[in-house]
Parts: structure tokens; C-alpha cells; sequence
């Protein structure tokens, strides 16, 4: 079966891209099918409708379960989001500092997993 995968990025002013520190508000999202063999086969981009919105931490997780993804690799995100992706059965995965295609080849190498929430999110608020 395949497995999708999708990465918040940040485009540097350099024309590189990057993991974004905080998923809401990177500006695009990379997303990679790969096959069983962990090929990719497939790759798109979308723009974060929400960029910037503080909002977009209980918005994000459902824009991004259209793609039918399994797994988010972002440079941090907060306890609510995170309980949100998981909901929808997709993993989340931090990178914080990492380029775009470092993270996905990480990812694929069997390098990468698990997440820690961004500071200062202990008592974020519930979404509605």
C-alpha cells in the first residue's frame, strides 16, 4: 500500500525550502507518494490557505486529511494540533531546522519519527 507523506515548508529568501518551525504557518505543503518500495512516485504542492492564521492550528489537520495523507513532518506544532492529526490517523513528525528534502529522505530512510509539542503550548486552547 502506498503511504502519503506531507511537509510544511518555509521558502528562504536563498530559494531553498525548509521544515517550517510551526505547520500553521508555512507557506506551502510538499506532498510525496511513495510507493512500497518507499519510492516516490508522485509529488504536488499546495498553498496554506491559512497561512499565518492563528487558527489554522484547528483548521490545518482537515485541509490536510483531503490529501488522504498518513503522515505530517513539520519543524513543531502544539498538544492540540497533534491530538487533531491523530484523530484523523495521520502521524505527526517534528524536523525542526531540517531542508524539505532532507526531512523526506530521512523519512524514508527510517530516520525520522516521532514529534515533541513547541514550547509554550501547555495551555493552548481548545478548538471549536
Amino acid at each position: 500500500m502506498n503511504h502519503k507523506v506531507a511537509i510544511a515548508v518555509e521558502e528562504t529568501g536563498e530559494g531553498t525550502e525548509i521544515v517550517a518551525e510551526h505547520f500553521a504557518r508555512c507557506s506551502k505543503f510538499s506532498l510525496y507518494e511513495l510507493n512500497e518500495d518507499k519510492n516516490v512516485i508522485k509529488t504536488e504542492s499546495v498553498f496554506n490557505p491559512l497561512n499565518g492564521h492563528h487558527g489554522g492550528t484547528c483548521q490545518l489537520p482537515g485541509y490536510i486529511r483531503q490529501f488522504d495523507i498518513n503522515t505530517i513532518i513539520a519543524g513543531g506544532m502544539g498538544r492540540k494540533a497533534v491530538e487533531n492529526f491523530h484523530s484523523f490517523k495521520i502521524d505527526v513528525i517534528t524536523a525542526p531546522g531540517m531542508s524539505a528534502d532532507d526531512a523526506l529522505k530521512s523519512f524514508i530512510a527510517g530516520n525520522l519519527s516521532g514529534y515533541e509539542a513547541c514550547a509554550g503550548h501547555e495551555n493552548e486552547h481548545e478548538c471549536n
